[in-house]
């Protein structure tokens, strides 16, 4: 998506997450390199994919500076290092992405309390850790920055919305990110931070392949299994929605959440998700759904119109 290569120019962030081969957070770094910003930190819990990230980033001819940096986001100690460092490396902190998470594929019989405090830790305390010192870090002022401001974004999921897309642990605790959006927006708002989510489907991730090394190949393969079960039916049709997300879709969002474009934006969680959501429970009343007809195009006129309608109420009425 052809964003302005100023749009943030001269801003600083945090992506978290960002270590995976294929995903949303590198993606978000490739993206707000291509506005301008002027730095991005991309943290994991491990760097091994960063040095090919900002190769990436240079041969796309920016001259955003992509930092590495170790980061468990569920470690206040460390969060609290992270934005300090920015802050003095830079003198200010633009925004803040809480984009670190991982899958969780077990039954309500086969959870217990450790597994599920893992997931509280990772998708909700993290997103408080982030809110309350990005938060802070924003707020500070400099020669860089003279006002205090930024923006705080997470990534949510469409799992948050519904009881049957993912497990009881993951489901719940992207909900609870709702939540916390809309009160950290009116507990930041004094600060001039705003605060939103994205809630993406089903993307095309490294999460697609859950061993170590999340190896291309593993991914594509996934990516493929995954397409065959919830693309098309061949006795219905291509449907926008009856696809995967590409991760650079789900970054564009992101992008505009961040820069200045969505200045009207705060405590909203934005679903991405194709209109898969909104096509749950398929055409179960309208019957298959055709593609519109163009007009000038084997039928033109009211008449051809009235006649369509005419054959669809009697198909309602026989």
């Amino acid at each position: 998506m052809g964003f302005s290569p100023t749009l943030l120019a001269g801003r600083v962030g945090i992506v978290t997450g960002a270590g995976p081969p294929r995903g949303i957070g590198r993606s978000l770094v490739r993206a707000l390199a291509d506005a301008g910003a002027l730095a991005v930190y991309a943290t994991d819990l491990t760097l091994d994919n960063i040095p090919s990230l900002r190769h990436e980033v240079r041969e796309a001819g920016s001259a955003c500076e992509v930092l590495g940096a170790v980061l468990d986001v569920t470690s206040e100690e460390q969060t609290i290092g992270l934005v300090k460092r920015v802050v003095a490396e830079h003198g200010r902190l633009d925004f803040f992405f809480a984009n670190a998470g991982a899958p969780s594929l077990r039954s309500l019989q086969d959870t217990d309390a450790a597994h599920y405090d893992q997931f509280v830790s990772l998708h909700q305390r993290a997103f408080f850790l982030a809110i309350r010192y990005a938060g802070q870090g924003m707020s500070a002022v400099s020669p860089e920055k003279p006002r205090p401001g930024g923006s705080i974004i997470a990534t949510g999921s469409i799992a948050g919305y519904s009881g049957s897309i993912a497990d009881f642990t993951y489901s719940s605790t992207k909900a609870a990110v709702s939540s916390m959006v809309q009160s950290a927006s009116v507990q930041l708002s004094a600060s001039n931070v705003r605060v939103n989510a994205i809630a993406p489907g089903y993307t095309k991730t490294s999460v697609f392949s859950l061993g170590q090394e999340r190896l291309p190949e593993a991914v594509e393969a996934e990516v493929t299994r995954y397409q065959r079960a919830f693309g098309p039916r061949d006795d219905v049709g291509a449907y926008y929605h009856h696809r995967l997300l590409e991760p650079e879709e789900v970054a564009n969002l992101g992008l505009f959440l961040a820069s200045d474009l969505s200045s009207a934006v705060s405590g909203q969680s934005i679903v991405a998700d194709a209109g898969f959501m909104a096509a749950a429970f398929r055409e179960a009343m309208t019957g298959p759904v055709k593609p519109m007809t163009p007009f000038g195009f084997v039928q033109t006129g009211m008449e051809s119109l009235e006649k369509d309608a005419g054959s669809e109420v009697g198909r309602a009425g026989g």
